[in-house]
């Protein structure tokens, strides 16, 4: 039999050392569960967010809220991809570039110091997005709508790595229903 080099010995005491720890952690047998209540709980400020997209339209029908809130939308360059009128629902979306100078220019920056140092580095930076908005109305006594909508976008990178955010800026959500309102009172004026 031929010895064991110092090499293979410490290899060897690393992997028997590695299975060994790994032999003593008890795993917690309802991991999975507690993954997925985290996953799908709902956000801790949900109804502030709700409050923040919703509008009480007095005096309107949910049908005209409804087209006129379609006729926003392709206004603003969205493409309405899903529309159920019935029961008050409709979804778009609109491709914009996501490209931003400031984050090509630092992520070059840092591959060239990196390169000077002697190390590979492949820069990343967003490329593109789809700005998607849902819609929803629901009619409340005789005549009043409420109005929801919320805008999200998918930011797409140049290593084809997408991730979604949600864009919670209130600004966006009071655009939105003043032009509405505003398409609303030229209806009336008719």
């Amino acid at each position: 039999m031929r010895p064991i080099k110092v090499f293979e010995r410490r290899s060897l005491a690393i992997v028997l050392g590695t299975v060994v720890l790994a032999g003593c952690q008890t795993p917690n047998p309802n991991w999975a569960n507690e993954a997925a209540m985290k996953i799908g709980a709902p956000r801790p400020d949900a109804a502030a967010l709700r409050a923040q997209q919703t509008v009480r339209l007095d005096g309107v029908a949910e049908k005209t809220v409804l087209l006129e809130a379609t006729q926003v939308l392709q206004d603003l360059g969205f493409n309405v991809e899903e529309s159920a009128p019935a029961y008050g629902v409709l979804a778009g979306s609109k491709e914009r570039d996501a490209t931003e100078t400031g984050q090509v220019a630092g992520q070059l920056a840092l591959t060239i110091g990196l390169a000077v140092l002697g190390v590979r580095y492949n820069p990343v930076w967003d490329t593109d997005q789809v700005v998607r908005v849902t819609l929803t109305t629901r009619p409340v006594q005789k005549r009043d709508t409420d109005l929801r909508v919320s805008f999200e976008r998918i930011v797409t990178d140049t290593q084809h790595v997408s991730r979604v955010e949600l864009l919670t800026d209130d600004a966006l959500s009071k655009g939105f229903f003043a032009k509405v309102r505003s398409g609303l009172g030229r209806e009336a004026a008719k």
